[in-house]
């Protein structure tokens, strides 16, 4: 399930409602709503990205004994795709406790104002890498379940 949110929130408003609801928007700001949907997103898939690490590193611990009549090749594809995981983890907490914090705290910061354009395209950029690397280690662990 949280792979389902966190792959299905990305993708509705990465691909889907962002394009519709930016067609005529000329600068992004605070009040647009690139920010609206990256400010709900990026906690969001960063919640459902640690649910998956630690529902995965329990899974391990409990079938360890299960995992001595693998396929040759299972680890090294397991490593890979923990590469992917690992990736879109911390991208998604860079995400979410760095630059969201840059624009959420305006009042606080009215500096950081002239940075918020900026911000809004790395943050819709690394939401892209993001949702791209848990698809690939989405497929990567049906590929592994083949063993």
């Amino acid at each position: 399930m949280a792979a389902v949110i966190a792959i299905g929130s990305s993708v509705f408003s990465l691909l889907i409602y962002l394009p519709a609801a930016e067609k005529n928007v000329k600068e992004r700001d605070e009040n647009s709503p690139s920010y609206k949907i990256l400010d709900h997103l990026a906690p969001t898939v960063f919640a459902s990205l640690l649910i998956l690490v630690g529902t995965g590193i329990y899974f391990l611990l409990v079938n360890y004994t299960a995992q001595t009549g693998l396929k040759p090749g299972y680890y090294n594809l397991f490593g890979i795709k923990m590469l992917f995981v690992a990736g879109a983890f911390f991208v998604s907490m860079y995400l979410t406790f760095s630059l969201r914090i840059q624009i959420s705290d305006l009042d606080l910061n009215p500096k950081n104002k002239a940075l918020v354009p900026e911000t809004l395209k790395k943050m819709i950029g690394l939401s892209r890498m993001t949702l791209a690397l848990m698809t690939i280690a989405l497929f990567l662990g049906i590929w592994l379940a083949r063993f």
